[in-house]
């Protein structure tokens, strides 16, 4: 999907993920595969690989996540991408030393498994005036977090939920004022992001190339930003996991991290396998 047709899309994009909201109730059970080798796997970071913190840059990737990532992404042939609300730069930072396949502001970059960088000419001096002018809605209230981002600016307000509609609102006004931008909202938070690709155009886009063609691709994710890419992976017949009771257009849930990684960790070492594959996607 180029980026022309994600953005006239989105009025039709939105109708039908609210349909598939309406219609599909995840089951609550995992599905047993016989041989996770011929999956594509695309995973969510922050709610989906490691928990949320109230301020994005508390999140730490510890040591056995890293571990588990990378056994993962060998078990699969390499065919593994995270696909997040985050910069590239700072999804390689949490992950150092991997490096991976990835999507970051929620589709708008992508970097395929070669190494090529795919995304929009970003207009980053506009998109710090946005910033600025939040800051100073903000300014005398703490608690009320901006991340600045690459094309994007996110609003959080975990530390303090009593601001949603003030956030929200501001919010809505700058994006209102200017044609090239869309509102993203999630957990406790809201984006002003310029025009873009969505996670299930990244997803599509993955799998039209080497190691993911042809392969059956799971996704799991935790939030609405989430949603697309689950549309997208139905369609293929793929498996899509919601984390959390939200109502989903996924096929599956997981009640949190740590059941998804039990359920990965089941399938990670398959019959016969006398050693892990040598390290892969290390600097």
């Amino acid at each position: 999907m180029n980026l022309q047709s994600a953005s006239s899309s989105r009025g039709a994009e939105t109708e039908t993920t609210r349909q598939a909201l309406a219609s599909i109730g995840a089951r609550h059970m995992l599905p047993a595969l016989d041989d996770l080798g011929q999956y594509c796997i695309f995973l969510d970071l922050d709610g989906t690989l490691v928990e949320i913190e109230d301020r994005p840059d508390d999140v730490r990737v510890d040591a056995a996540t890293l571990q588990f990532i990378e056994r993962l992404h060998n078990r699969v042939g390499r065919a593994l991408a995270v696909v997040s609300g985050r910069d590239i730069c700072v999804i390689d930072r949490l992950l150092h030393p991997l490096v991976l396949p990835v999507a970051g502001v929620h589709g708008l970059q992508r970097r395929d498994a070669a190494g090529r960088l795919h995304s929009p000419i970003i207009d980053q001096g506009a998109v710090e005036t946005i910033a600025t002018r939040v800051e100073a809605a903000f300014l005398s209230e703490p608690g009320v977090v901006i991340e600045r981002k690459a094309g994007a600016v996110a609003i959080h307000y975990r530390l303090r939920p009593d601001f949603e509609r003030r956030c929200q609102a501001v919010a809505q006004k700058i994006v209102r004022d200017r044609a090239d931008l869309n509102l993203i909202t999630g957990k406790m938070v809201c984006e002003i992001r310029l025009h873009g690709n969505n996670k299930g155009g990244v997803i599509a886009s993955f799998l039209e190339e080497r190691p993911f063609k042809g392969r059956r691709p799971i996704f799991a994710g935790d939030d609405v930003t989430d949603e697309s890419g689950f549309l997208t992976v139905n369609a293929c017949g793929g498996i899509s996991i919601k984390i959390g009771e939200d109502l989903t257009a996924a096929r599956y849930r997981a009640a949190n991290v740590q059941e998804l990684r039990k359920w990965f960790d089941t399938m990670i070492a398959a019959p016969g396998d006398l050693a892990p594959p040598k390290a892969a996607g290390l600097k």
